[in-house]
């Protein structure tokens, strides 16, 4: 077996930009439907993601590392990940005290009645980041 054939080429970009982009050895990334584990040699793959947590499994050490992500889509070909997300953070850069004041505020702005529907759906998506970055937080 040839060395490449165990190696994923994993690249997480955001708007800010590229945020990881690494050889690995498995990435798993939560999909609307379930998580999606990924190896080397994955079938080409294009699909929606949700808000959760991204897995990636280091060749190196066989350690894993977190990153809490909101919506976007995976594209995998060619023995490369590509995850397009609104948002990405890395497990040890999340700041908890942070993310349960955006907590606190999206609840509060989720009990308020009568809300437009859209204002109700992006209250919703910031509860749901937030418990993830809480989630995700120190792993």
């Amino acid at each position: 077996m040839e060395e490449n054939s165990t190696r994923l080429k994993c690249e997480i970009v955001t708007p800010e930009g590229l945020l990881v982009s690494q050889d690995v050895a498995m990435v798993v990334v939560p999909g609307e439907m379930g998580e999606l584990g990924v190896l080397p040699r994955h079938a080409p793959i294009v699909s929606a993601t949700a808000i959760g947590e991204v897995r990636i499994k280091h060749l190196e050490d066989d350690k894993w590392e977190h990153l809490a992500v909101g919506n976007g889509y995976v594209k995998m070909q060619f023995d490369r990940l590509l995850l397009l997300v609104d948002t990405a953070e890395k497990a040890t850069d999340i700041d908890a005290e942070r993310a349960r004041q955006a907590l606190d505020r999206a609840e509060k702005w989720l009990s308020r009645a009568g809300e437009p529907e859209a204002d109700a759906h992006r209250a919703e998506q910031s509860r749901r980041r937030a418990l993830n970055r809480l989630k995700v937080a120190g792993r």
